[in-house]
């Protein structure tokens, strides 16, 4: 009796984790997601108003910081896998439904294509280095501008 009690404790208590495991996987994708839904907003408010992605602006750069470092989970992820889908979920929200449920797909899509075959490295990490660094420390700018126009592209109406 005694150690079908303990089995039925030690059964409660590894649920007990994978839930709360998964809980924080849920809160990181989706608050990633919404950072890089607001950062996605401020591009493309800059894109609308000049016609193009300046890669001389210091915020659009910062936006880009942001960006990168908030999509670097979405790396070897499906849009089967529960990470996507609250990602994806979260960037609606972070991008005041500038991505809506419409074209969520298309720019998470945009948004994996970066990720997967695009050097961000050195987007990601800290934004005030970044800033210091200004334009040089993009070593991909070209391939990096070229796929966030595209994203940026779905929203024109």
């Amino acid at each position: 009796m005694e150690s079908v009690a303990s089995a039925q404790f030690l059964k409660n208590l590894f649920n007990k984790s994978n839930t709360a495991a998964t809980t924080t996987q849920v809160s990181a994708a989706s608050t990633n997601g919404q950072a890089a839904g607001a950062a996605l907003k401020s591009l493309y408010t800059s894109y609308k108003s000049t016609g193009k992605l300046d890669m001389g602006n210091i915020t659009n750069i910062m936006n880009l910081a942001t960006l990168a470092t908030n999509i670097k989970d979405l790396k070897g992820q499906t849009n089967k896998t529960q990470f996507y889908k609250d990602f994806a979920a979260g960037l609606i929200t972070g991008s005041n439904n500038l991505v809506s449920q419409s074209n969520s797909s298309a720019v998470m899509s945009g948004l994996s294509n970066l990720v997967n075959n695009v050097d961000l490295s050195a987007l990601q990490g800290n934004a005030s280095q970044i800033a210091s660094k200004g334009t040089t420390a993009i070593e991909n700018a070209t391939a990096i501008s070229e796929s966030v126009s595209n994203i940026l592209n779905l929203f024109k109406k």
